[in-house]
């Protein structure tokens, strides 16, 4: 339910929890009966809860952390007390260089698990607040002044035009405001900066269909329905595949940031593990991480 909820997509849920579409399918279907509700509206965008479904949502997550607490506890019975911290990562693994900060993490602490949690920027504060991380990855600004953030590193995010779409004329906001666009149906920090710039010119974007999930985004665009927004190595990737065309004369700036509760400011673990995603992303282990 959760996976499906985070991605809008039945398959590329079933490939993140290794099983098969039908039986994903079957598993939401089995859910649905025995609550008597329907969770999910099923589309061409994809996936979409209900609103019964985003009601039961958070409590799907708080589910999933009793599971997790539940396993901790086992862990202590059986003499095997390694304590394991939560990391959320609100994007691919390969952006985020998931192998690499494994293995850095596991040769520093010892006594020590990491656990990877798919988050998303706009979950990133409640999942801190509710403990179902205990650091996460986000784009953007933070706005929470109870969550302390550390800004990582900046990357570019491009508008990627399908081939189909392409136009004759020279490329304008205004002739792409009234194309139409593969749009995000939460506060991504990605599409609040285009309509900042297209709204400072007096427009508005033609939303022709809605996504949550970056793959998805990317999909959508390769197959043509619309225009969209996406990292630089996303954006290069498509176009590679594709023949769609990334607009060079446009380009946003978007920082990539780990955040934590404000009250564990001073625990020396968690600077460690900022100073060492720092060390990972800008390759110098002398930096020291200042904390905003």
């Amino acid at each position: 339910f959760v996976k499906i909820a985070d991605t809008g997509n039945l398959r590329k849920a079933a490939e993140i929890l290794h099983i098969s579409q039908s039986a994903l399918s079957s598993q939401i279907k089995f859910l649905e009966t025995r609550l008597d509700l329907k969770l999910f509206v099923r589309s061409a965008k994809g996936m979409e809860l209900t609103e019964c479904g985003r009601a039961l949502y958070p409590h799907a997550l708080a589910v999933l952390s009793s599971a997790e607490i539940f396993e901790t506890k086992a862990r202590e019975l059986t003499g095997r007390t390694e304590r394991r911290i939560k990391i959320g990562i609100n994007t691919d693994g390969r952006f985020l260089k998931v192998g690499k900060l494994s293995r850095l993490l596991n040769g520093h602490f010892q006594g020590i698990g990491f656990f990877f949690v798919s988050s998303e920027t706009v979950r990133t504060p409640e999942m801190l607040r509710q403990e179902l991380i205990d650091i996460g990855f986000f784009f953007g600004e933070n706005r929470e002044s109870d969550i302390l953030a550390e800004t990582i590193s900046h990357f570019d995010i491009r508008i990627v035009i399908p081939q189909r779409l392409l136009p004759e004329a020279e490329i304008t906001w205004e002739l792409l405001a009234r194309l139409p666009w593969v749009w995000s149906v939460c506060d991504c920090p990605y599409y609040q900066l285009v309509q900042a710039k297209m709204e400072s010119l007096g427009l508005a974007p033609n939303r022709f269909v809605d996504a949550m999930d970056e793959s998805v985004v990317r999909e959508l665009v390769m197959d043509n329905q619309g225009i969209g927004i996406m990292r630089e190595d996303d954006a290069r990737y498509a176009a590679s595949l594709s023949g769609c065309r990334v607009w060079e004369a446009e380009k946003f700036s978007v920082p990539l940031s780990l955040g934590i509760l404000e009250k564990n400011r001073f625990n020396p673990m968690y600077e460690d593990i900022i100073r060492l995603v720092r060390q990972l992303w800008c390759g110098n282990p002398s930096d020291e991480a200042q904390k905003n």
